[in-house]
């Protein structure tokens, strides 16, 4: 059986979009495709999670394959080209592990983690940390980026409520939530109780989003238990 190459993937992926390839592949661009690598990369997520080796070589595939395709998306439009993403991704591995491949010293990880954030501000000349949080990206899923945010205002002194102030302050919203029907209000509240939630999670170690997830996958296994019965 036939072992490709990452050579070989260049050259699918740029077959597929010339003259006589696929029509859909052809049509697609940077913005039509944007989605699928956030679905890609939580089916890889979801490899991990199984511990299915097999199924995470399939999906990394997949999510190789994106960026491959906007590269050359970028390519033809002479933006940029593989070789360019390859070369940006070396330069920064580099740059940023001084420990590694300069005179730096880092014994723990999370010296090495602290070195890479400094680096990182740096290159980004981000003068305060309120910069630093601005930059993290808004297309996190909303618990993701509370999360990451949080972790790194606590990192740099700020300090969050304790879990049981913080589950005061989530029940006192709530009673507010329930006597108010303006949805600007309610929204307000809802972020509110939602960022504390983040924060206790935090605190106790969990990650927030992996917990909804599985009280989700709880709510179908009881909503089919509910459904089976309600047949019966």
């Amino acid at each position: 059986m036939k072992k490709y190459s990452f050579e070989d993937l260049l050259n699918i992926v740029e077959k597929l979009r010339s003259p006589g390839g696929c029509p859909w592949d052809i049509e697609q661009t940077h913005e039509s495709i944007k989605n699928a690598m956030i679905e890609e990369s939580y089916e890889v997520i979801e490899a991990i999670e199984e511990q299915d080796n097999e199924k995470m070589a399939d999906e990394s595939g997949d999510l190789l394959l994106q960026v491959v395709f906007h590269a050359q998306i970028g390519k033809e439009k002479g933006e940029y080209t593989i070789d360019d993403v390859i070369n940006a991704v070396c330069e920064k591995m580099i740059h940023r592990h001084p420990h590694v491949f300069g005179d730096a010293k880092a014994d723990t990880a999370e010296e090495v983690l602290d070195k890479w954030d400094e680096i990182k501000r740096k290159d980004r000349e981000q003068k305060t940390i309120s910069q630093e949080l601005k930059e993290v990206t808004p297309s996190l899923p909303a618990l993701m980026r509370a999360k990451k945010i949080q972790s790194k205002a606590k990192k740099h002194g700020f300090v969050f409520n304790s879990p049981n102030i913080a589950a005061e302050s989530v029940s006192g919203l709530l009673k507010v939530l329930a006597q108010n029907e303006e949805p600007e209000i309610a929204e307000d509240y809802i972020g509110r109780i939602l960022f504390d939630i983040v924060s206790v999670s935090c605190l106790t170690g969990i990650d927030p989003e992996l917990a909804l997830k599985k009280r989700t996958e709880k709510f179908i296994k009881e909503f089919e238990r509910y459904e089976e019965k309600d047949e019966t």
